[in-house]
């Protein structure tokens, strides 16, 4: 008995644990699930004004360099910057990987670019690829969402490029992300441009230089703001699914479980009332 009664001591802590996981999963996945609506709420409320606003600074853009009157950077300065952006933790499923995966891709294809990884996963993840090491810089947000500062200060950091393209988990459902390459400088093209992004054939007022300045730095500021919203929604949201699956299988183990210390504690309930009929058997003789 005293083995069995150890066994079922054993079963019964296994037993808490399994209810504390599930109720840590459960949770976490209430507050992925209220965080997705909130920013799924900010971004489709916004969505048409940062479509529009994308598709105005591109046209300006495009109208300056058609005009001849971007500044003129040295040739011999490396004019494009990519940056992977991944969290400082981890429990968002593959969405992380999928981004670094995408982003050595592009390092490898032989692009000239220098390289920025930010977030502490990312740089863990750049470590399974030593063939691009040391070919990129790191930068850290002290959380997964940088504030307004920390946004305005990496942007100014990267301020000399011409072209600053990111890679990032786009939201598509709950159920499905894409990691996607946004040039948040819309560099223009040198080649025929599709009809929406054509130039302007306006006269500016104040000047095209002066609009293009404008756009350069406080709509930059806000296309980068919307990566970095739409890359919480998403790893949010890649989240939610392992969280769910999580808490189904602590409640699938906890039912298991019950039912085997249920049998258990029969059956050590058994073998003691034999043992006290034993017991008394013995006494009568």
């Amino acid at each position: 008995t005293n083995t069995m009664s150890s066994s079922l001591g054993i079963r019964q802590n296994e037993l808490e644990d399994l209810e504390a996981i599930g109720s840590v999963a459960s949770a976490l996945f209430n507050v992925s699930a209220e965080k997705i609506k909130r920013l799924r709420a900010a971004f489709e409320k916004n969505k048409t004004f940062y479509d529009d606003i994308a598709d105005l600074y591109q046209s300006i853009k495009q109208t300056a360099f058609e005009r001849g009157e971007l500044p003129k950077k040295s040739a011999t300065v490396v004019q494009t910057v990519t940056v992977a952006f991944t969290s400082n933790i981890r429990f968002y499923g593959v969405v992380n990987a999928e981004v670094i995966e995408a982003f050595i891709k592009h390092m490898r294809s032989g692009v000239k670019s220098d390289y920025i990884v930010i977030g502490r996963t990312g740089k863990t993840l750049m470590e399974n690829a030593p063939d691009v090491q040391g070919r990129s810089s790191y930068y850290a947000f002290k959380e997964d969402e940088p504030d307004d500062e920390e946004r305005r200060q990496f942007l100014k950091n990267v301020a000399s490029y011409n072209q600053v393209q990111i890679f990032y988990p786009s939201f598509r459902n709950v159920f499905s992300q894409k990691v996607v390459m946004q040039d948040i400088t819309y560099t223009p093209h040198t080649e025929t441009v599709p009809e929406q992004t054509l130039a302007f054939d306006y006269i500016f007022e104040p000047e095209l230089p002066k609009i293009l300045n404008f756009f350069e730095t406080k709509v930059r500021y806000l296309l980068f703001k919307r990566v970095m919203l739409e890359s919480e929604l998403s790893r949010t949201a890649a989240r939610l699914i392992p969280m769910n699956k999580a808490q189904d299988r602590s409640v699938e183990e906890i039912i298991r479980l019950r039912r085997a210390i249920r049998r258990k504690s029969t059956n050590f309930n058994d073998l003691r009332l034999l043992e006290s009929f034993s017991a008394i058997s013995k006494w009568k003789r």
